[in-house]
């Protein structure tokens, strides 16, 4: 892969990394301010208890895999194995590598994959 091409790449996954980490901030901030009493007047305390609940559970469980698939691409950039594929060890290409930057498999592995986990339709009578 050639490194113009890697470099943005590993911007993208960076930036999404900071994106995530601002959600988590933004969340953090919120639930420190209930707790310091600095609320809005119009809600009433119990409202605004459940409100910072939500807020923190916006950086979520798939939010949380997203911060590990992109360390994890990250590392494969500096090891030199970011962009083949972990099953078949082929190139992924770089239309999958734009759409998801931190992807693991290529398409066709990815496919294979998906329909292997995916449950079965019940037979018909």
């Amino acid at each position: 892969m050639r490194a113009r091409v890697l470099s943005r790449l590993r911007e993208r996954l960076q930036h999404r990394r900071r994106e995530i980490a601002a959600s988590r901030d933004a969340a953090e901030r919120g639930a420190r301010e209930v707790r310091e009493g600095r609320t809005d007047p119009e809600y009433e305390e119990s409202a605004q208890a459940d409100h910072v609940e939500y807020t923190l559970t916006q950086l979520s469980d798939a939010q949380q895999k997203e911060l590990a698939l992109i360390d994890a691409a990250l590392a494969r950039v500096d090891d030199g194995t970011y962009g083949t594929c972990v099953e078949c060890e082929q190139a992924i290409s770089l239309d999958r590598l734009d759409a998801l930057p931190y992807a693991l498999r290529c398409a066709e592995c990815a496919a294979r994959d998906e329909a292997r986990s995916s449950p079965r339709a019940p037979a018909t009578l």
